[in-house]
């Protein structure tokens, strides 16, 4: 069975990837992971606010983006498990991705991006680095 790891950025990128997965993974046997990463809260702002207040608002921020996802593939009868990581984009599906043996990320595919102008890498090429040459995971811009 085949495990598929969807980053979720924003509610844009939620609307776009149910149609790719949906379209992809309707009737297919699939072990399909929603993520969405929660950036760290500062030291400055977590010796101020209670550690549960600071881990309930990254867990609400996150199931806020990926309810759209979930709800349009949960209507399809597609099963999936999902979760909110905290940490810096690339790192953590990275390492969410090896932990789970996944088969391929769906990353969205992200044109005339200023910060690619730059020469600042997109978040399938930083995956394709972090990952390694070794590690056998399709990391596809579809969505």
């Amino acid at each position: 069975m085949m495990h598929v790891l969807v980053p979720v950025n924003d509610r844009s990128d939620a609307e776009c990837a149910a149609k790719h997965v949906i379209d992809r993974y309707l009737g297919q046997p699939v072990v399909l992971y929603l993520v969405n990463v929660q950036l760290p809260i500062s030291k400055f702002v977590s010796r101020c606010v209670n550690h549960k207040q600071l881990e309930e608002f990254q867990k609400e921020s996150g199931m806020e983006v990926l309810q759209p996802l979930i709800d349009k593939l949960d209507a399809a009868g597609i099963s999936h498990q999902q979760k909110i990581l905290v940490g810096y984009k690339a790192e953590a599906i990275a390492q969410f991705a090896r932990q789970h043996y996944c088969d391929q990320i769906m990353v969205p595919k992200k044109r005339n991006s200023v910060f690619e102008s730059l020469g600042l890498a997109s978040i399938s090429s930083q995956l394709r680095h972090l990952m390694g040459p070794k590690w056998q995971c399709d990391i596809s811009e579809l969505y």
